[in-house]
């Protein structure tokens, strides 16, 4: 089976049992891999009926067809439970080398069902595969369990996913960490693996992916390695990683600032952002499996209360969530408080999302000095910030509270407190602001597994960056306008799935062209011939399988919503225009990096035409009138009901936020429009307006 191994690794941790099955081509051309076979896999198995910290909920790790091939960005794996964050669908991406050595080992995914009565971890070494005890390793963090597996299992190069304290203390937004720093981090699935006490996954193989043409497929490599050398995300993401756009985008508010509260705040951006990393604590940069962006950052603080040496640096989601959402604009702090979440095992997004929630609702009087135990809650404090984070995690004192995320933390406080719990279906919102892109706003509402902005390619479309015609994405889309919003975000989710299922990194992604590089990929990998309408075909249908199983574990149209906070103007500031944003232009330059050989000199004359051209793009759909402050914030209101609306007859959703029977059957998803009206009732269903 070309682009597959063809097996998948089932593991009962009530009983030990650990078994092979075949994968089948049937299974494969319906669903293709990733987020799609695994959500396929959750619904087989009933998962929308487990408690999701319940040893009946399944818990997949699933690769697809591109993972652990030399195509750059086929380095990741999705990991799929029922979310014991949203109750829903738990779906997280990771990159590392994971992904590539469990198909190196032998296997396309991992089911695992049950609960182990002691702590085990999972060792897959080259087709064979045992579980072993982890009791030694309870309580560890994740760096010193990634350690101690490969000594135990001999192998120094072996792949290691684990736990830390926060998923063994089923704290709610627990996340898996793999090579010390690439995280699974949304959704909990984290916790789910505490829970069944399995404390880390190890897989070591020599089985390289055998591909149909590989010839075919390697001169598809080499176009896209010379179109990311003059690709503007690319440039910038090898240059300063993921947060060398942030003092531009802040300026258009998407940098979220005191708990969604401020507009803008340059001071800290200017301290925090990629371009001062690389400027500052950055010695070498590092890259996901096959991958030439090298998109990760390494850095050294030489000396100081923080002091580190070649640490993974914080990417721009954990430097907004513990930086600029909590006014914190020490670098140096920020890469600490990263380092601790990562060790504690923790999503720096829900983390620093939480802590943000509870400081308002301390400062603002809802809870008070008896809530907190004494702990006097304020902004712009680090060591704080990071005694909050071990709380939660160990669950102690107002960590308990802490560790159930902003949804839960918003119920019981209560008191007006829902109005700033920045989350969409129990999961908090990521570190872009759905005030400076309301298609993006309209995505966070919808996407079955709560607030998310990177399984759908809506953000590089609302941003004038790229297109992806044959999906029915074409734009410029005015970012803050709703018109033809529904349409874009439906599309950009169906291609999103494709992306999640292939499964390659959405980062990586952007510049390609799906008929110039992915499809063609995807077939001389696996000799299965698709055409581009089979991959929109899967693509819509892993959207409703998805929102399918988010709908049988209670959640629907009541929840698709976002919370006031982020649907009306900010409370302090505003936007500041294009005018500053072109000034942001000047800093442009490749960093200079000891012992590390730079990007080539001819980049300084592509980075700053490339820079030009990014601004030129924001600002042409942002700000293509001179408005006024008060102007600026009121086109700053997504229209999330307009939008819903379009939405839900784009997707032909009912009124309970349902898709209907008859679209569930031409997506050839019969056993689930089953599932959600029962036998005989799919006329019945039809008839819901």
């Amino acid at each position: 089976m070309f682009g597959y191994c063809g097996k998948l690794l089932y593991v009962d941790l009530t009983s030990g049992e650990v078994e092979t099955k075949p994968l089948e081509e049937e299974t494969i051309r319906k669903y293709m891999g990733g987020c799609t076979l695994a959500t396929r896999i959750l619904f087989d198995n009933k998962a929308y009926e487990a408690d999701p910290l319940g040893p009946d909920n399944t818990f997949v790790v699933m690769t697809g067809p591109l993972t652990g091939t030399l195509l750059p960005g086929a380095s990741r794996f999705e990991i799929a439970a029922r979310s014991p964050l949203s109750t829903g669908i738990g779906m997280s991406s990771c990159g590392g080398f994971f992904g590539a050595e469990l198909k190196f080992a032998g296997f396309d995914g991992i089911v695992i069902k049950g609960e182990s009565p002691e702590p085990v971890y999972l060792w897959i070494n080259n087709g064979e595969a045992e579980l072993r005890p982890a009791g030694g390793m309870w309580g560890k963090h994740t760096s010193e369990t990634i350690k101690t597996v490969c000594e135990e299992t001999g192998e120094k190069r072996a792949r290691v996913m684990c736990v830390g304290p926060a998923g063994e203390n089923g704290v709610l937004y627990a996340n898996i960490l793999t090579s010390g720093h690439n995280a699974a981090g949304r959704t909990g699935l984290g916790a789910v693996m505490g829970a069944k006490k399995l404390k880390a996954i190890a897989a070591r193989g020599k089985k390289k992916v055998e591909l149909f043409d590989k010839a075919a497929f390697m001169e598809i490599r080499e176009k896209v390695l010379s179109l990311y050398k003059e690709d503007i995300t690319t440039i910038a993401y090898n240059s300063y990683g993921t947060g060398g756009a942030m003092g531009l985008t802040s300026l258009v508010s998407d940098v979220p600032t005191r708990n969604w509260r401020k507009a803008i705040w340059p001071e800290g951006v200017e301290k925090l952002n990629g371009i001062t990393m690389a400027d500052t604590i950055l010695v070498e940069k590092a890259a996901c499996f096959a991958c030439p962006i090298a998109c990760k950052r390494v850095v050294t603080i030489p000396d100081g209360p923080y002091k580190m040496e070649k640490v993974p640096g914080p990417e721009y989601e954990s430097e907004a969530a513990m930086g600029t959402l909590q006014m914190i604009d020490d670098l140096e702090a920020v890469t600490a408080a990263n380092i601790l979440c990562n060790e504690l095992g923790m999503d720096s997004i829900s983390a620093g999302s939480s802590v943000a929630f509870l400081t308002e609702c301390y400062q603002s009087g809802l809870i008070g000095d008896n809530e907190t135990g004494g702990i006097k809650l304020e902004w712009g404090n680090p060591e704080l910030l990071m005694q909050l984070f071990r709380l939660a995690s160990a669950r102690e004192g107002i960590g308990e509270l802490l560790s159930t995320g902003t949804k839960r933390m918003s119920e019981k406080i209560g008191k007006g407190s829902e109005k700033f719990a920045v989350h969409c279906k129990g999961t908090e919102a990521p570190m872009h602001d759905p005030r400076a892109f309301h298609g993006l706003a309209l995505a966070y509402t919808t996407t079955p597994r709560g607030a998310c902005h990177i399984s759908h390619l809506t953000m590089p479309v609302e941003m004038g960056l790229f297109d992806y015609p044959e999906f029915g994405i074409k734009g410029p889309y005015d970012p803050l306008s709703k018109k033809g919003k529904a349409d874009l975000v439906a599309a950009a989710e169906d291609l999103g799935m494709i992306v999640g299922s292939a499964v390659m990194c959405m980062f990586a992604m952007w510049p390609l062209s799906v008929k110039k590089h992915i499809l063609p990929a995807l077939n001389t990998a696996t000799g299965m011939n698709w055409s581009l309408a089979d991959l929109r075909e899967m693509g819509a249908r892993g959207w409703y399988l998805q929102r399918s199983f988010a709908n049988l574990c209670g959640l629907g149209a009541k929840d698709d919503t976002l919370p006031e906070r982020v649907t009306t103007p900010h409370i302090e500031g505003t936007p500041t225009g294009l005018d500053n944003i072109v000034a942001q232009v000047t800093r442009m330059k490749p960093p200079s990096i000891p012992g590390v050989k730079n990007i080539a000199i001819s980049a300084i004359e592509r980075i700053l035409p490339v820079q030009k051209q990014f601004v030129m793009n924001l600002g042409r759909v942002m700000f293509t009138k001179k408005l006024t402050s008060d102007g600026l914030r009121k086109k700053g209101t997504p229209d999330i009901e307009y939008m819903l609306r379009e939405y839900y007859t784009v997707r032909e959703l009912d009124r309970e936020g349902l898709p209907r029977a008859k679209k569930l059957n031409e997506m050839k998803l019969e056993d689930i429009a089953e599932a959600l009206y029962g036998k005989g009732t799919a006329s019945a269903a039809e008839t819901t307006v």
